[in-house]
């Protein structure tokens, strides 16, 4: 765990550096390439004579994101930030240990595993996206519409297109959504892109529409058959199901068991209404936001164990 730092200190540090490479969180979401891809983009802009690169997996949410292949001794002497992620086996490409000089900007509530020397770390930011954008904004760098694109992508993806927000987190949130759109950023390019699909994975969704209800916790399992004959990448199947099971007045919580056979797991997400469920998570060596959130399992076995601990919790706050 480093030190944690003030947004002019950070932005002060990174300017040392010539070379800095951007990490962030594997299987990534639109908020871990919005705030990886805007930082980079931003940084290219403001100090064009420096080496600025991207690097992690690929998948379908990148956006118009590309990763760099840069060679292992591009660490040495270089800073790398890691962003939207602070747990060591969530972090895309390892190589980050190589370098000597490791920040970490992130908003989830996990503590930093991993060794660093400065990080700013903000849970009550509704998504890493909406803190690398505070942080040009306290340090008045200018912007353009690609890197406001990509910033305003994260943050209203990791906000539920800002349906997660509460009292606290709203007017902040608000304020850099006015600050990214006042440079343009092409909404009506990101909106397609979260709300059109073709009709081949329209008709793969409709599978997935089915679920079970017990104490109040709604619930699928997405075993390794299911996922097997979708066709689909487990990212879709994983975090782009889950909502599915949404906007039900008798189901305040719902979570999806999904087999990986990437990595012979069980991935598990957790949404809910009004109720903090991020303990769960953690308990299970996850983490993530109060109200959506996500965990690993060996095996299908503790299925039963977590959909009761959620039912005590729905007992706990629904009268």
């Amino acid at each position: 765990m480093g030190k944690d730092v003030s947004f002019k200190f950070i932005w002060d540090y990174i300017k040392k550096f010539n070379r800095i490479i951007i990490h962030r969180h594997t299987r990534p979401d639109f908020d871990a390439i919005g705030s990886q891809f805007g930082l980079k983009l931003a940084l290219k802009k403001e100090f064009p004579d420096k080496e600025i690169y991207a690097v992690g997996d690929l998948n379908l949410e990148m956006y118009h994101a590309k990763m760099d292949i840069i060679p292992d001794n591009y660490y040495e002497d270089a800073l790398v930030i890691v962003t939207d992620v602070a747990v060591t086996k969530l972090v895309s490409d390892k190589r980050y240990s190589l370098a000597k000089n490791v920040i970490v900007i992130d908003h989830h509530e996990n503590e930093c595993d991993f060794r660093i020397d400065y990080q700013v770390i903000r849970p009550k930011y509704s998504s890493a996206s909406m803190l690398v954008s505070d942080i040009l904004l306290e340090n008045n760098v200018t912007l353009d519409s690609e890197i406001a694109s990509f910033l305003y992508l994260g943050v209203v993806t990791d906000t539920g297109r800002f349906l997660y927000l509460d009292s606290l987190s709203a007017s902040s949130t608000f304020k850099i959504a006015s600050y990214l759109t006042s440079y343009e950023p092409d909404i009506s390019l990101l909106y397609d892109l979260l709300y059109t699909e073709t009709l081949e994975y329209r008709r793969k969704k409709d599978t997935f529409r089915d679920f079970k209800v017990r104490n109040g916790v709604g619930y699928r399992i997405n075993t390794p058959e299911i996922v097997r004959d979708s066709g689909l990448d487990i990212g879709s199947i994983n975090r782009g199901m889950i909502n599915l099971m949404s906007g039900l007045q008798e189901v305040p919580i719902w979570i999806s068991f999904t087999y990986d056979p990437n990595d012979n797991i069980v991935l598990g997400e957790i949404r809910s209404r009004g109720i903090v469920v991020v303990d769960v998570a953690r308990s299970y060596g996850g983490g993530g936001h109060n109200y959506a959130c996500g965990f690993s399992l060996k095996d299908f076995s503790k299925v039963d164990e977590i959909i009761d601990k959620l039912g005590e919790l729905v007992k706990e706050n629904v009268k």
